[in-house]
């Protein structure tokens, strides 16, 4: 925290502000403003020495830590429940390498903690993006089945409390896929923090077709459409109806757009959380072995990254509520 955030929660610390409040009911109580003096000495020597002490510090860090952790909570119960069990099980074991990297005793604390801290942003930031990518994946699933004039996928799941076995819900095609290679994270043994088991590169690879290829035919589906709509522009004469015909195409364009738009923000997306497990498994690795300055720059290089993934999601934020409104 800074200097001046350090003196606003000194300041406001409930014991200080009782002993101000008390001594301005005494005086009040006795008629004599003298006595509020003794209180601003005492006031401005707490201001002076408390919020740079190093008890203060723990006391701030503490306090920050049972923030963080409280965040968490909330972001959690509110999107957990809505990630597929693969991804339910992904978050988890980040949970566990978390908790065990926070179990190294080091000599040196200042650097772990903020290494800590970061690792605690990355694991809100996976929960995150996870539910985006559920969301992104659903709302594709409902234009493919349009598209082919099938039933609404999510509807229909959402009256059976069920996700559908198809399309986005990939885990049970992949569970057996082979792992990676000899550069694949395994879990560490007793001696060490485990590192997440790897998402099968597999998988991964048959997510990213998925998505490439319902785009390819959501898009085509569109251009049928603004085709058709091409011809009868050509041969419409009434002004009238040419106006809502061309009304049309601009939506359908916009469509168009937006759609592939959402396919390459989930293939992004896919990998986003592939790279934040990767570095999770990198930290545990390095903890031990590396110096400070190299274990705090990997993982800065990484938030850097995910700040710039979450600009791109904030940059669909207008969409969310019709998006919202689709799944609903």
């Amino acid at each position: 925290m800074t200097v001046r955030n350090r003196y606003a929660e000194a300041f406001k610390e409930e014991f200080n502000i009782i002993g101000l409040a008390g001594a301005v009911a005494l005086a009040a109580a006795t008629l004599n403003p003298l006595l509020i003096l003794p209180a601003f000495v005492l006031e401005a020597a707490y201001l002076i020495f408390v919020p740079d002490s190093s008890w203060y510090s723990k006391r701030l860090s503490a306090r920050h830590d049972a923030d963080i952790e409280a965040q968490r909570a909330r972001i959690k119960a509110q999107i957990f429940p809505t990630l597929r069990p693969a991804l339910q099980q992904r978050f988890e074991r980040l949970e566990e390498v978390r908790r065990q990297i926070g179990t190294i005793a080091l000599d040196e604390k200042t650097w772990f903690h903020e290494v800590l801290r970061k690792l605690d942003f990355l694991l809100d930031k996976f929960l995150q993006f996870a539910g985006k990518e559920v969301q992104f994946r659903a709302y594709l699933q409902t234009l493919l089945a349009e598209a082919r004039g099938e039933p609404d996928p999510i509807a229909n799941a959402a009256q059976m409390q069920k996700p559908p076995r198809s399309g986005p819900w990939l885990d049970e095609a992949f569970a057996n896929a082979p792992r990676r290679g000899r550069n694949s994270m395994s879990t560490r043994t007793a001696q060490g923090p485990a590192a997440p088991r790897k998402t099968p590169i597999a998988r991964e690879e048959a997510a990213d077709k998925w998505v490439q290829e319902t785009v390819a035919e959501v898009q085509k589906y569109y251009d049928r459409d603004l085709q058709n709509l091409s011809d009868l522009l050509r041969d419409e004469s009434d002004e009238g109806t040419r106006a809502v015909l061309e009304k049309r195409v601009e939506v359908l364009n916009r469509r168009r757009d937006f759609i592939g738009k959402i396919g390459r923000i989930l293939l992004n997306l896919t990998h986003q959380l592939e790279l934040l497990e990767d570095t999770f498994g990198l930290i545990s690795d390095e903890i031990r072995a590396r110096p400070p300055e190299q274990v705090l720059a990997d993982i800065e290089d990484v938030v850097t990254q995910t700040n710039t993934m979450t600009e791109v999601l904030e940059e669909m934020a207008p969409y969310e509520q019709s998006l919202a409104r689709l799944m609903n």
